[in-house]
């Protein structure tokens, strides 16, 4: 088991040089810039007293509130598959066959519904790209 972890590590490692030598992190640079460059989020943090001090508070909202939110969605998919699954079997059907449906039906509402939730999550993102680099660099870069 402790070798396991080791090679993990390593390949985390190496993976990481592998992409910063192939320019991955300079595209992945660029997009974070853009994020934080959006016209809704321009003005976010820019007070010189408080600027850096609410940008390290959003970023570590953000930490610990997404990692609970995605947390409570896969419970809420657990759930309805299991739900679903009751349904199946009383059909007389498999009940391993109400993961796929639940899984599709998840993928379908996502891209059905994503005219309304993309615009705010497009903005949420730029919210983190802008403190990100504001706590990081003070400002953040103009894309020309």
């Amino acid at each position: 088991m402790r070798n396991r972890w080791l090679w993990i590590f390593l390949a985390i490692i190496v993976l990481g040089v592998l992409a910063e030598y192939s320019g991955l992190s300079s595209g992945i640079a660029t997009r974070i810039t853009s994020l934080a460059n959006q016209p809704s989020v321009a003005g976010s943090f820019q007070d010189p007293e408080s600027g850096r001090t609410d940008a390290l508070t959003t970023l570590i909202a953000f930490a610990i509130l997404t990692p609970m939110g995605i947390g409570m969605l896969l419970v809420a998919l657990v759930l309805l598959a299991k739900g679903f699954e009751a349904v199946v079997v009383s059909c007389r059907l498999p009940g391993w066959l109400s993961a796929p449906v639940v899984g599709m039906g998840t993928v379908v509402t996502i891209y059905v519904t994503s005219a309304a939730w993309l615009p705010s999550s497009l903005y949420a993102l730029g919210i983190v790209a802008r403190a990100y680099l504001v706590y990081t660099h003070g400002s953040v870069p103009v894309i020309r």
